[in-house]
């Protein structure tokens, strides 16, 4: 099984916004997106682990359940209504707790050793466009 560390600093409520589709949502992601062929890749059983708003990864989750072909309201303003469950191509990733981390991200990437174009390898950082990464 394979683990992914995902940004969410902006605080997209997933668990509201994919309720019809389920509970636990955790991660939503599209192509044009930067770290979309990490996340493309995430299959149920996997870990994901969530950089909250506060740049905390607070919880370990077990993939549990993944939508693809979600389509998105894009005349609201966050994109944050579901426009059709079909024609789309975001992809959802559900989840459900296994443990608690409660560790600043940086020292997170540092301890686990992960590596991406969009994390600086001297500060443990995100750079702009951090999405998603596989470790």
């Amino acid at each position: 099984m394979n683990s992914f560390l995902v940004s969410n600093i902006a605080d997209r409520q997933h668990k509201v916004i994919y309720k019809d589709l389920g509970e636990g949502a955790i991660f939503d992601l599209s192509p044009s997106q930067h770290g979309w062929n990490e996340f493309s890749s995430v299959e149920i059983g996997d870990s994901v682990y969530v950089i909250n708003k506060n740049l905390n990864v607070v919880l370990h989750y077990k993939v549990t359940k993944i939508v693809d072909g979600i389509k998105l309201d894009e005349s609201t303003e966050f994109a944050d209504k579901i426009a059709s469950p079909t024609g789309g191509d975001v992809r959802v990733v559900f989840g459900s707790p296994v443990n608690r981390v409660d560790m600043e991200y940086p020292t997170f990437v540092r301890k686990k050793g992960v590596r991406s174009t969009k994390l600086n390898p001297d500060t443990y950082k995100m750079l702009q466009g951090f999405n998603c990464a596989k470790f």
